[in-house]
């Protein structure tokens, strides 16, 4: 038995030893990004059409939690972020705005409700849009809906400015 498998052994290595298959490597082009050179200029954050009234627009103060995790989180990762109400069509802008928010959503076997909300976040120049993203993150660790949407709110603002930083 042992003599069976030295032998299966040798010849296993001599047939990869001596094979003369080179193997290529492939390699794939990306697909070429527009850096953003100049100062990119965050709009306003907004609630979209889709997203239904309620008590949390009023009460929660998701769009100014949001705005200020987006320009802090731009500092840890040295991109030139600045917010203004005013942009100019040669100038680069971050339009951000919830698509849809649940503050209270009960799920199975749930002691306590859970909050998600879905973001876009565009980078325009002019009338173009050159870049988009969407992202959809829930929370579940707070008591209050504010609470969770406020946090829903400081991690998308850190998505956002992660998301930003592939294109500075």
């Amino acid at each position: 038995m042992f003599n069976r498998l030295i032998i299966v052994l040798v010849i296993s290595t001599l047939i990869a030893a001596c094979s003369n298959k080179k193997h290529h490597k492939v390699l794939v082009e990306e697909k070429e990004v527009n850096k953003i050179t100049q100062t990119l200029y965050l709009s306003d954050v907004t609630f979209s059409k889709e997203v239904t009234d309620g008590k949390f627009k009023t009460d929660c103060a998701m769009l100014p939690v949001l705005r200020k995790s987006i320009l802090d989180s731009s500092l840890s990762h040295s991109m030139n972020i600045s917010s203004s109400n005013k942009i100019g069509n040669e100038q680069y802008e971050l339009k951000v705005e919830y698509v849809n928010v649940v503050p209270h959503r009960w799920t199975f076997m749930a002691i306590r409700p859970s909050s998600n909300a879905t973001i876009k976040a565009s980078i325009l120049k002019g009338d173009a849009t050159l870049h988009t993203t969407t992202k959809l993150i829930g929370s579940a660790v707070a008591f209050g809906a504010c609470d969770r949407l406020e946090k829903i709110s400081i991690a998308e603002g850190r998505y956002i400015s992660k998301w930003v930083s592939k294109f500075i």
